[in-house]
């Protein structure tokens, strides 16, 4: 812990765990969960959390949505809070995201997954194995949550990002195996993708940190953990034409990702036929979540609304 960090937070209590004996791949591996808080120069506080092995999904509903055949069934969304693939920030890319959802009827679900940068057993493949584990979750208890199983759609941002564009291409991928029970006769296929300030490509990684220093110095922060994920799934190269209309939003400052990632991913849906839409803003930086309601970052969310609007999960 450094002079920043406190351990103090705690997620929400009433979660889903993904596995009930074990998530494949992490049943030897002794990790103690860490919640603890962040302090931001500009007097904000970030929530994370860390060594994660037993992977859950955080529900968050609207008041009033339940089990009952007399409602109208409601979308959902499983948003994925980035973290540099080592934690996850739960509040501005989890939390808010859901409460913000939910104002709009739309029900979320914040999934605590495994990262790569611990030690897995095929730690590359843990997010993509939890992400879909959690769509299908989702998808087999719809009805107890007064969720259209047809309008689950996914949303991540920054390494979240990453992990929402490989889930809405990589969905049907074999990477848990030997563990199968009812929930993974489901489809993992999300119904409509958000992928805001993602990462996708190393290369991208790269030039993003070569404008500010050396390449040398890059290739040094860029852990192995992140260097094998990157490398073994690409995104844009994964890009199907049965994949679900994407959402892209970027800014043109970004530089921890540069936009070139949500370019080139917006590109190959494009070839590839797929629905998709892309927003850079000017300004606003990295990490924005919510974003701010008073500069570019904020629209983000009238543009998404406008857009889920136009492929029919909302009215």
């Amino acid at each position: 812990m450094t002079d920043t960090q406190k351990e103090v937070f705690k997620t929400p209590v009433n979660k889903i765990r993904l596995f009930e004996h074990g998530a494949p791949g992490s049943q030897n591996l002794k990790l103690t969960r860490k919640y603890y808080t962040e302090d931001m120069p500009d007097g904000r506080v970030k929530h994370i959390v860390q060594n994660i092995t037993d992977p859950d999904i955080v529900p968050y509903i609207p008041d009033g949505i339940g089990n009952s055949t007399d409602r109208q069934r409601i979308p959902a969304v499983l948003i994925i809070p980035g973290g540099a693939f080592r934690r996850l920030v739960y509040n501005f890319e989890g939390e808010d995201v859901a409460k913000w959802l939910n104002s709009m009827g739309i029900a979320a679900f914040v999934l605590e997954c495994r990262l790569p940068s611990d030690e897995h057993d095929n730690a590359e493949d843990v997010p993509l194995i939890d992400a879909m584990r959690a769509m299908r979750v989702i998808r087999g208890r719809a009805q107890e949550f007064g969720i259209d199983e047809a309008k689950i759609g996914v949303m991540g941002f920054s390494a979240g990002g990453f992990m929402a564009a490989l889930l809405s291409t990589a969905y049907e991928s074999d990477v848990y195996a030997d563990y199968k029970d009812e929930y993974d006769k489901l489809s993992a296929r999300p119904d409509f993708a958000v992928c805001s300030y993602p990462v996708i490509s190393i290369d991208d990684c790269i030039e993003a940190g070569k404008r500010y220093m050396s390449e040398e110095q890059v290739l040094e922060r860029i852990s192995d953990s992140k260097a094998k994920i990157l490398h073994k799934y690409n995104p844009d190269k994964l890009v199907r034409p049965d994949m679900p209309p994407v959402f892209i939003c970027e800014t043109d400052d970004d530089r921890t990702t540069l936009s070139e990632n949500s370019v080139g991913f917006y590109m190959a849906a494009r070839k590839a036929g797929v629905s998709a839409e892309l927003h850079i803003f000017r300004t606003g930086g990295h990490g924005y979540g919510c974003g701010d309601d008073f500069a570019q970052t904020g629209e983000w969310k009238v543009l998404f609304t406008k857009w889920i609007k136009s492929i029919g999960i909302i009215s």
